[in-house]
C-alpha cells in the first residue's frame, strides 16, 4: 500500500499548483518558444517551481524530473515526475482542456497519479492497488473504463495529427478509418491529457500520440491502469518510462490487443 501521506502529499501539490494557473488563465502570461519550439508560459515555470520547492522541504531525498527545470537525483527510490501544464496550447488559448500531471514513482515504476484541472476544478487520481477516483464539486467518484472491444464502436482521441510523421500518420489514418466517428474524420484532438482522463472515466476508448516525454504520460499510467484501462507503446511493450514514446492507451485488455494487431499486423 502506499503511504497514506505520499497520496495527501500528491493533493498538496495539486492543490497549491491551482490558483498559479487560476490567475494566469486567459491573461497575457508571457509565451515564448523553447529550444524544440513548444510553447512555454509563466505558469507554466511558476507551477513548477513551488511544486519543486515542496518537494525539495517536505522530502529532500526524493527525486524529481520537471518538464522545465530538468531532473534531480532520478535514481531515488521516490521521484516525482511534474508536467505543469500539459496541453500547454490549450491553455494560452483560453481552453480549459489542459492539466497537472503529478507522477510518483517508486523504484522505476509509477505508483500514483493526478491530473489536475483547475478551471472546472476537476481532478483524477490513480493509486496503485486501490483504484482511480474523480473528485470535484460533487464529491469523489470511484472510476472505471468503458467495456468497448471493437475498434468499430471506439471513440478515438489524438493531441493532434501534426505530430505523426515519417510513416506514424499511416497508423492513425487506418485506426480513424476504422473507429466510431470515421465519417467525421474517426478522431477527435485537441484534448491532450484531458483525453486520457476522459477514457479512465469511460468516455473514450482510444487515445494515440507519439513523441510523448515522461513528464507527459508518467501521472497517467495509474489513472488508466487503476480504472482497467492498458497502455503501452505502438508495439505493446512496457513504457520503462522513456522519452519519445508511441503511445497507446485503451479502455481495456480486448480492445488494446485488437488496436496493436491493426498497428504492428
Amino acid at each position: 500500500m502506499i503511504p497514506a501521506d505520499l497520496i495527501a502529499f500528491a493533493h498538496h501539490l495539486a492543490d497549491i499548483s491551482e490558483p498559479i494557473a487560476q490567475k494566469y488563465f486567459r491573461v497575457n502570461n508571457g509565451e515564448v518558444a523553447k529550444e524544440d519550439d513548444s510553447p512555454v508560459t509563466k505558469a507554466d515555470r511558476e507551477i513548477e517551481k513551488v511544486m519543486r520547492q515542496a518537494i525539495e522541504q517536505k522530502f529532500p531525498n526524493h527525486g524529481i524530473i520537471g518538464e522545465e527545470f530538468g531532473n534531480k537525483n532520478i535514481d531515488a527510490e521516490y521521484v516525482w515526475v511534474l508536467d505543469p501544464i500539459d496541453g500547454t496550447s490549450s491553455f494560452i488559448i483560453g481552453r480549459a482542456i489542459f492539466g497537472t500531471l503529478i507522477a510518483l514513482i517508486h523504484n522505476k515504476k509509477p505508483i500514483l497519479g493526478i491530473m489536475n484541472q483547475p478551471i472546472a476544478k476537476e481532478r483524477w487520481i490513480g493509486i496503485n492497488n486501490q483504484g482511480s477516483f474523480f473528485i470535484s464539486s460533487a464529491g469523489t467518484t470511484k472510476i472505471t473504463t468503458r467495456n468497448c472491444q471493437e475498434i468499430s464502436d471506439a471513440v478515438m482521441c489524438s493531441a493532434s495529427s501534426f505530430y505523426f510523421q515519417n510513416g506514424e500518420e499511416k497508423v492513425l489514418q487506418d485506426l480513424s478509418s476504422l473507429t466510431k466517428y470515421q465519417k467525421i474524420g474517426g478522431v477527435i484532438y485537441g484534448g491532450d491529457c484531458y483525453s486520457y482522463a476522459s477514457l479512465a472515466s469511460g468516455f473514450v476508448d482510444i487515445v494515440i500520440d507519439t513523441g510523448l516525454k515522461i513528464y507527459d504520460y508518467a501521472a497517467l499510467i495509474p489513472i488508466i491502469e487503476n480504472a482497467g484501462g492498458v497502455v503501452s507503446d505502438w508495439q505493446g511493450n512496457d513504457l520503462e518510462l522513456k522519452s519519445d514514446v508511441q503511445f497507446i492507451a485503451c479502455a481495456n485488455k480486448e480492445l488494446h490487443q485488437k488496436v496493436l494487431k491493426e498497428i504492428v499486423g
